[in-house]
């Protein structure tokens, strides 16, 4: 079974990474990093009622002590940072010019919502490997160790050093990526063992197929946040050619929907 996810999650994801991803692993752009602070920040708004919900359905003491060390790291505080994860996010957004009002107020893209609406379905089935596979099967896609077993290059987007060198950002912006990529790394292996572990040999088939369109249904919403990464650079560009400061608040605003 963990060889079985393993290579879904390679061919359906790192393989060919959404366009965003691609840019967060190369060169991200200021777009690139308001979009992905403005939708990435609703997904973590929303986890942990994602992950509530599958806990309350979860009989097994391993799977709920995973998930509540997880939930520490996104909604407390991260052990390996100052601040839990959605507070990183906002502090990375402040960053590259936008405002917490602006983070919170700029609405999920369609596609993002339409990923929200079926992680909330699923994680609320009563068999939580159900929940388990759709919601925590997400996180393997942060473990930078993975395409490497595979002998791919693929980055997973959150490493810090692309930030620091295309954008120049300062070290105490850049905590969200240190954290997460430490952190997604140990939570992918362990997403791994523990689908490994607890999938009956005549359900490998449906789980799998669950973590797949969890995937395409990221996916999606990653593909349109590609879109609007193009939107805001190309209202950044024009705000610098008007002598408008590109990393300023007053362009954040053309961004917003």
């Amino acid at each position: 079974m963990a060889r079985r996810v393993e290579e879904a999650v390679v061919e359906r994801w790192f393989r060919h990474p959404p366009a965003l991803i691609a840019a967060m692993a190369s060169e991200p752009t200021i777009g690139v990093t308001r979009a992905f602070v403005t939708q990435w920040t609703k997904f973590s708004r929303l986890f942990p009622r994602w992950v509530g919900a599958i806990m309350a359905n979860c009989p097994e003491p391993r799977v709920i002590a995973y998930e509540v060390e997880n939930l520490m790291s996104e909604v407390v505080r991260d052990p390996a940072g100052d601040d839990n994860h959605y507070e990183l996010l906002v502090r990375l957004g402040e960053r590259v010019g936008l405002s917490r009002a602006e983070v919170e107020a700029h609405p999920p893209l369609a596609e993002a919502t339409d990923a929200f609406e079926w992680l909330w379905t699923q994680a609320r089935n009563p068999d939580w490997l159900v929940g388990f596979a759709a919601v925590n099967g997400l996180e393997i896609l942060g473990d930078r160790r993975l395409p490497e077993r595979h002998g791919l290059r693929t980055g997973t987007g959150l490493a810090p050093e692309p930030y620091a060198r295309a954008l120049g950002l300062p070290e105490d912006s850049l905590e969200f990526f240190e954290v997460s990529e430490a952190a997604d790394a140990g939570h992918g292996q362990a997403t791994v063992e523990i689908l490994a572990s607890f999938t009956p040999e005549g359900r490998r088939d449906e789980m799998v197929a669950v973590l797949v369109e969890s995937m395409d249904r990221l996916r999606r919403m990653m593909d349109a946040g590609g879109e609007l990464a193009r939107s805001l650079d190309a209202s950044t560009a024009t705000d610098a050619s008007a002598g408008k400061a590109g990393t300023g608040k007053e362009g954040s605003r053309h961004g917003e929907r």
